[in-house]
């Protein structure tokens, strides 16, 4: 079977990138041929919500320099309608603590641990695109953005991203400083701002324990070396999913495997185990198995573009900074 190529297969962005970082099989089946789930994920679900009850507490501090009453209530029905335009009040046990019961309390504590901090929230979701190098055309390579805010204070300025999680543990905080992400974060900073300004990326952590809520902010800022590396890296991984699906054009379901997107054997367990593991148990060339969409999955192709039209302010950076030097 040959495959129609979809045009969201040559729009990338951070967690593209990373997902075929972690295996590029499973990118193979997430966003070549678009296979996701039918039910709807806790996780990703629960941290969209928590993302719109993010904002709006950065922009009602914003307006009133601190976080009220008014603004956690507000913030958690922002929240709470989400949540429940995915999940019933029934499946709250089961989803505990992940559920709008347990988010309330973490939004007053989340007002009163931040309390005293000060900045000015300059743009929440932002959306759009910064070039990472120039193909033979001479025309820029694109890599797709979405951040959660754009923040000035003392330091400078910086990106808040905010993330929720089940466990505060050494492994993620120390995730973030050489992240595909937070390299994306700082990239656009730098192209953003200029250089003297930017004070760099800032992981704002969540945790939802069934006995406790903790809290944990962690820096992501690189140096101008720091992000020379971070753009070759990103280059190289651009190039090679590029190359997989030029191999791809001309793969055939003839073959006795599939000659790209190779496995990554130690991603099979990470989080809470690879969706497609039973598939590359069974299929040496899954070309020979696409004309019966497997039972729970759906297609659904992944276009990074699409997150400008949800976004409040867009930005397309047409020339690439210049980062030699220090």
């Amino acid at each position: 079977m040959i495959l129609k190529p979809d045009p969201t297969w040559f729009i990338q962005d951070a967690t593209k990138v990373q997902a075929y970082m972690d295996c590029p099989r499973m990118y193979f089946y997430e966003y070549i041929l678009g296979w996701r789930p039918t039910t709807p994920n806790i996780h990703l679900e629960f941290g969209k919500a928590w993302h719109l009850a993010m904002e709006h507490m950065l922009l009602c501090h914003h307006r009133d320099g601190e976080y009220t009453n008014t603004t956690i209530i507000e913030a958690w029905e922002l929240l709470n309608n989400h949540y429940r335009s995915k999940f019933p009040l029934d499946m709250d046990a089961v989803y505990a603590p992940k559920n709008p019961e347990y988010a309330l309390k973490a939004l007053s504590q989340y007002a009163q641990m931040y309390k005293d901090e000060k900045f000015e929230t300059i743009y929440t979701e932002i959306a759009g695109s910064v070039p990472i190098s120039y193909n033979a055309e001479g025309k820029p390579v694109l890599l797709h953005f979405r951040m959660d805010s754009i923040l000035r204070d003392p330091m400078g300025i910086k990106s808040r991203e905010h993330k929720t999680g089940s466990t505060l543990n050494r492994q993620w905080s120390d995730q973030w400083a050489l992240s595909m992400q937070t390299g994306v974060y700082n990239h656009v900073l730098h192209c953003l701002f200029p250089r003297e300004e930017v004070w760099g990326v800032e992981i704002n952590g969540t945790f939802f324990g069934k006995k406790d809520i903790k809290f944990q902010r962690v820096p992501a800022r690189r140096t101008t070396k720091a992000m020379n590396v971070w753009l070759w890296n990103v280059n190289q991984w651009v190039d090679s999913i590029l190359a997989d699906i030029y191999h791809l054009g001309i793969a055939s379901d003839e073959d006795e495997i599939l000659p790209c997107f190779r496995m990554n054997t130690q991603s099979c367990t990470k989080y809470f185990g690879c969706r497609y593991h039973d598939f590359c148990m069974a299929w040496p060339n899954p070309l020979r198995n696409l004309d019966r969409l497997p039972e729970g999955m759906k297609i659904e192709f992944w276009n990074p573009m699409e997150a400008e039209q949800e976004a409040k302010h867009v930005f397309h950076v047409d020339e690439l900074m210049k980062l030699e030097g220090e």
